[in-house]
C-alpha cells in the first residue's frame, strides 16, 4: 500500500479508471471515454510525482504508472492513426 498522500491518490485514481472503463465496456457507464481516461492520466501524474519526489515505492503506485503509460500510448495511437 502507498504511504504518501500522492501515492494513495495515484492508486485510487487508477482503481477508479479500471472500474469505470470496465463498466464502459459492459455498457453500464454512460460517461465519455476521454473523461475516464483523464482519471487514469491524473493517477499517472500523481504516481510519477509520488515516486520521484516522495520516494513512494509501492506496487499500486507502479501499477498506476503502467496504466498511465498504456493510456498515453492509446491516446498517441488515436492521434497518429485516427479512425
Amino acid at each position: 500500500m502507498p504511504r504518501t498522500q500522492l501515492g494513495k491518490w495515484s492508486a485510487g485514481l487508477c482503481i477508479a479508471f479500471v472500474i469505470l472503463i470496465q463498466m464502459k465496456l459492459w455498457g453500464l457507464n454512460p460517461m465519455p471515454t476521454f473523461s475516464i481516461a483523464a482519471l487514469g492520466l491524473g493517477g499517472f501524474a500523481a504516481g510519477l510525482v509520488a515516486i520521484v519526489k516522495n520516494k513512494d515505492r509501492s506496487a499500486l503506485t507502479f501499477l498506476s504508472i503502467l496504466v498511465g503509460l498504456l493510456i498515453v500510448l492509446w491516446i498517441s495511437a488515436e492521434l497518429i492513426y485516427p479512425h
